[in-house]
């Protein structure tokens, strides 16, 4: 079929793809929502980062499971429809978080985003290619896509920092509704009634191992994040997760083995680059999941406004632009894969070191940034090139389901990189704060010294009591302060050994396999 017959005849060639490219942004945007400013919401909905971890994994776990049927779908309405119905549902999703401050009813809308938001948006992924003019169509249309993926935390944030800053919670909500009644609009005015893919049914879906395979998600993923506060395995709640992800996942298998119209076809394992694919991809969000320890600290440490941590995000964001366009070229000049992985591993692995020359009580702009900028390189070269490593070679039927893959294993690795950083700076914290508070004694003289001259200010304004206890606090906090910049200097630079190690086996693999054949 000539996808342009799915366009009004008088809609300008030129004026499709800009709108197209623009009708991807709204659905993106869901992802980071309530995540462009965790402290704001935190204090919203009075619940703190736990709580904001796992609604991002709520939807980011229903996301991958709607991947599966996704193709159905699309396939079942005609493109007019399709993008009508779907931005109506996320308008009025989007409209009833507005109005709440339940936690548990944000539960349930994140878990309607995660289907509806995945929904909306993916249509505008296969007419962004088809609008395209180049053999090259794919690597464009996907480097938009992960540029938009990667950045669309800070951008999103910035769009909405009046909203956050002036207005309130629902005022915010409101902003990104506006954005998806524009998607609504851009169904209306380009759209005919006719058909983009051939007409597939609805009732044939397998609702049942859809089901049982989020379930299995969300038991793990709930496990991992709350498992630190509910003390693991000595928690009914943790036990009770962990049977449950064993059992719904064992029985999605079978099912899946005994189905005629399998939901995932488990044949996509016989493929080194699945496999391959799939543990660099790990290795790549473990690392990544340290950049929030470095805005973290930014917060915590260093007291910089949450809007002026935004802005210099946009140094990762530069670097991130900059790390797309050189994997687009790699993509298109077919450069090796293993000479991309090697190049973006190393690196992390430069900037991981880096990183940990830049934790101390008081930094600068011009110390920090550069940094995030090589960290923005690096990701940029590495995300896009990983996705197409890992469905290159599948047929057609599997490469839904090799895609769905690759976002199940971030959708893992986010839950299981931020569980990892909280224990450790948990860990890692208590041993750096005992070692330090060991050391202060009155045999200390640099302690005796600061001592005495904390005390001696408060004292002049405050009666003795107070100015010790005002004294002791500020000696907590500078603690607590140097006990987060030592662990994560620890914890960066164990994140510089793993990506270094990865790195070498990249470029190590071929020369050992050709020794060890020749050998043989």
């Amino acid at each position: 079929m000539q996808h342009n017959t799915i366009y009004y005849n008088w809609v300008p060639q030129w004026l499709k793809l800009p709108l197209l490219v623009l009708a991807l942004f709204p659905h993106l945007m869901l992802l980071s929502l309530l995540h462009s400013n965790s402290a704001f919401t935190s204090s919203f909905m009075d619940v703190d980062s736990d709580d904001i971890q796992y609604l991002l994994i709520l939807m980011y776990g229903t996301f991958v499971v709607t991947l599966l049927v996704l193709p159905r779908f699309m396939a079942y309405f005609s493109v007019k429809y399709y993008i009508l119905l779907m931005s109506s549902i996320s308008v009025i999703i989007l409209y009833i978080l507005s109005a709440t401050h339940d936690y548990h009813i944000i539960l349930v809308i994140r878990f309607l985003e995660g289907i509806f938001g995945l929904l909306e948006g993916a249509i505008f992924l296969p007419l962004i290619i088809a609008e395209l003019k180049t053999k090259h169509a794919k690597v464009i249309a996907y480097l938009f896509m992960y540029t938009i993926m990667l950045t669309g935390g800070t951008v999103t944030s910035s769009l909405l920092k009046s909203s956050i800053q002036d207005y309130d919670f629902r005022h915010m909500i409101l902003m990104i509704l506006y954005f998806h009644i524009f998607v609504l609009i851009i169904g209306i005015v380009l759209f005919n009634r006719n058909r983009f893919l051939p007409k597939m049914p609805l009732y044939q879906l397998d609702i049942t191992s859809w089901f049982l395979l989020w379930a299995c998600l969300q038991a793990g993923a709930y496990a991992i994040i709350y498992g630190k506060r509910l003390m693991w395995f000595e928690s009914d709640i943790i036990t009770m997760c962990l049977f449950v992800f064993l059992i719904s996942g064992g029985l999605f298998m079978l099912k899946q083995r005994n189905s005629k119209r399998p939901l995932f076809h488990f044949e996509v394992f016989s493929s080194r680059n699945v496999v391959a694919g799939m543990v660099l991809f790990f290795i790549f969000y473990l690392i990544r999941a340290g950049l929030n320890n470095v805005y973290s600290i930014m917060a915590t440490v260093w007291k910089w406004p949450w809007d002026y941590i935004i802005n210099i995000q946009y140094w990762n964001v530069a670097g991130t632009l900059l790390g797309v366009f050189l994997s687009g070229i790699c993509l298109m000049k077919g450069v090796s894969s293993r000479i991309v992985f090697f190049t973006g591993f190393l690196l992390l692995a430069i900037d991981c070191a880096w990183f940990t020359y830049t934790f101390y009580p008081d930094t600068t702009l011009s110390t920090i940034c550069p940094p995030l900028f090589l960290q923005g390189i690096a990701q940029g070269l590495l995300f896009t090139p990983l996705v197409f490593f890992l469905i290159s070679g599948m047929p057609e039927d599997y490469v839904a389901n090799a895609t769905a893959l690759g976002t199940t294993t971030r959708f893992w690795t986010t839950a299981i990189g931020y569980a990892l950083m909280q224990n450790l700076m948990l860990a890692l914290s208590l041993k750096h704060s005992d070692a330090l508070s060991f050391q202060l004694t009155d045999t200390n003289p640099v302690f005796y010294s600061q001592w005495n001259q904390i005390f001696g200010a408060n004292i002049s304004k405050l009666p003795v009591n107070e100015s010790l206890s005002m004294t002791a606090g500020a000696f907590k906090a500078k603690i607590a302060a140097q006990s987060m910049l030592l662990s994560n200097m620890e914890i960066f630079t164990g994140l510089f050994w793993l990506a270094l190690i990865t790195a070498l086996l990249l470029l190590m693999y071929h020369p050992v396999k050709i020794a060890i054949r020749n050998i043989m």
